[in-house]
């Protein structure tokens, strides 16, 4: 009987990934309705994605040498590169997650309760 163990754990990550995605999107929009600075908020957006795909990407290798009795792949520091990457934006791939969670919203958040003063 095979062992697809690898297998299944590649999809807990994925899935993994997938809600780390929403997660950083429902804060995205959070930010934006409570009305901080539109260009804080994407930047914010962009570094949590690209330490989402970071820490993907190194799960998915890291089980890729378990499973085949290699050993895992020396971590690689920031560089110049991962920087670029941030500011491209988002892959073909994150932005199928993102607008997945988009599906069925409105675009729009709920207008804030409005309370009143109350003196004593």
């Amino acid at each position: 009987m095979p062992d697809d163990s690898g297998h299944d754990d590649a999809e807990i990550i994925r899935g993994g990934y997938a809600e780390r995605v929403k997660e950083a999107f429902k804060v995205f929009a959070e930010n934006l309705a409570v009305g901080q600075s539109e260009p804080a908020c994407k930047d914010q957006f962009i570094r949590a994605m690209a330490l989402a795909r970071k820490t993907r990407d190194l799960a998915l290798q890291t089980m890729s040498g378990e499973v085949r009795g290699e050993p895992a792949a020396p971590r690689r520091d920031s560089t110049a590169a991962d920087s670029q990457e941030m500011a491209e934006g988002l892959s073909a791939e994150d932005q199928a997650l993102v607008d997945q969670a988009l599906a069925g919203t409105t675009g729009h958040a709920a207008p804030a309760p409005v309370r009143s003063y109350r003196g004593r």
